[in-house]
């Protein structure tokens, strides 16, 4: 009997002491255990610099040699001290709107669209229509309808001043309507809108991606950049002969502020084809920026 009390206390002690340590010990999610990952990027501050260090200004500019170079005219561009990574971060763009699908599906004239295009224009509102593109003949196989109509309704309604009719015909039908006015830049700037927060999501707050506005030669500045390694992209695709093309830096582009440097970093965006350089960045096809891969942190 006593060589048959340890095995006695080892099969009613055993259950017990099981129970206790269920009870006791803390439980955990049946998942693998991950590890903090660092940081892809780590977001440049805006001004005021690190110690003091005045920001630098960066130029980004059309090749100049390329017959192409106003189309780069009146377009969003945009900054990031990360890399834009536009596949890994579920950003198509594919899917924002170009012009001539949207305007062919709001019932705009091939007239109109063409216009667009010949003056590298997304609206109607980029130039002052001239005296002659309003008052054309409909046998002019480059007259626009939707002119011609609305400055005769202006004209109407303002008495016959052929000067105020001209200035204010978006004020009157068909320019008139919504979908020809500034459709086009609300469905757009609704895309853009949503690709830039998706993007500023991805490195963590303090992220702000930086926006401008390229002028009628194609030319673009980004002020009040603290120094470090910039990327830049259209994120968009911008129409060139039909085809839809991205800008986007693998490599970053080093901005240093003044005093170490007091010029602007100029950046020049050329037409494929061809490879990139130093500050050199030739824009490529949608599908070929969707795939490419991630630029190595």
């Amino acid at each position: 009997m006593l060589n048959r009390l340890p095995r006695l206390c080892f099969v009613f002690c055993l259950p017990i002491l099981c129970l206790l340590l269920v009870f006791y010990c803390p439980s955990y999610p049946q998942v693998p255990i991950s590890t903090a990952a660092s940081p892809s990027c780590i977001p440049i501050p805006v001004p005021p610099c690190k110690d003091g260090v005045s920001p630098g200004v960066l130029q980004i500019t059309p090749d100049t040699k390329a017959e192409n170079k106003l189309k780069l005219a009146r377009k969003h561009l945009y900054l990031s001290s990360c890399p834009f990574d536009l596949k890994a971060n579920n950003v198509d763009p594919g899917k924002a709107p170009a012009p001539r699908s949207y305007y062919a599906s709001v019932k705009a004239s091939e007239q109109f669209i063409k216009w667009l295009e010949a003056n590298n224009c997304e609206t109607i509102y980029c130039r002052e229509l001239t005296r002659e593109e309003v008052t054309c003949s409909s046998s002019d196989s480059g007259c626009v309808p939707e002119f011609v109509r609305s400055y005769s309704e202006a004209l109407r309604n303002l008495r016959g001043n052929e000067e105020l009719a001209r200035k204010w015909i978006t004020n009157y039908v068909p320019l008139s309507s919504p979908e020809l006015r500034v459709g086009f830049f609300q469905a757009k700037a609704a895309w853009f809108k949503a690709a830039v927060e998706a993007l500023e999501k991805s490195p963590g707050s303090g992220h702000v991606i930086k926006s401008t506005i390229s002028d009628k030669d194609g030319i673009a500045f980004f002020y009040d950049l603290c120094p470090g390694a910039y990327y830049l992209s259209t994120i968009a695709p911008i129409e060139i002969g039909g085809a839809g093309i991205v800008w986007e830096t693998a490599k970053p582009i080093k901005v240093e502020g003044p005093p170490d440097v007091n010029k602007a970093v100029v950046v020049t965006l050329a037409f494929p084809p061809g490879k990139d350089k130093k500050n050199y960045i030739v824009g490529k096809p949608i599908a070929e920026v969707v795939n490419q891969k991630s630029p190595a942190q």
